[in-house]
């Protein structure tokens, strides 16, 4: 399927904000590399700024697309793993999303975004720890949603799989007892 120019902007802004930075990153460069004129960005999306909330909303519906069988999920162990599953799923099929939000973790604009994907996630960590009995079901989640911070800004900064697994695999070892 052929991508609109629309598309290609986007697409070419999240790989050189992923690769550069936001501030780095002019809209000339990205123009450039879209073949496009700088005008036509600024027609579609007014201004850089814009641009860049286009790119998370975008990147956002894509992740939540993807992660919406993963907490859909009745037993709350199989939900809690694959909550943990999410940075390795994720990051995999979204590197440069999840690079350009790294780099972006203090802008108001990725974390308002991120702020209301992880909202759901939270709400359905927090009935699955209800439903096990834990008597802090809400600091249970907040836990285990630092954990998942952690786990994504690690896999996304060291490539290294095995070891990745591994710690996967002890972190839901340790909800199965």
């Amino acid at each position: 399927m052929l991508k609109t120019k629309k598309e290609i902007i986007l697409e070419t802004a999240l790989n050189l904000f992923a690769d550069k930075g936001y501030e780095a990153t002019p809209t000339s460069l990205i123009a450039k590399e879209a073949g496009v004129s700088e005008g036509l960005i600024f027609k579609h999306y007014l201004s850089k700024e814009n641009l860049l909330e286009a790119v998370v909303k975008a990147g956002y519906r894509r992740i939540t697309d993807r992660s919406k069988g993963l907490v859909v999920e009745d037993d709350p162990i199989r939900l809690i793993e694959n909550v943990l599953d999410m940075p390795l799923k994720l990051v995999e099929e979204e590197r440069n999303f999840w690079r350009m939000q790294f780099r972006l973790v203090d802008e108001e604009i990725s974390q308002k975004h991120h702020m209301r994907y992880s909202h759901s996630v939270m709400q359905k960590l927090e009935g699955a720890f209800k439903k096990l009995g834990y008597e802090e079901p809400e600091l249970e989640t907040e836990i285990l949603m630092l954990l998942v911070e952690g786990l994504w800004r690690m896999y996304l900064t060291n490539e290294d799989k095995g070891h990745f697994v591994k710690m996967l695999d002890l972190i839901k070892a340790k909800y199965r007892k």
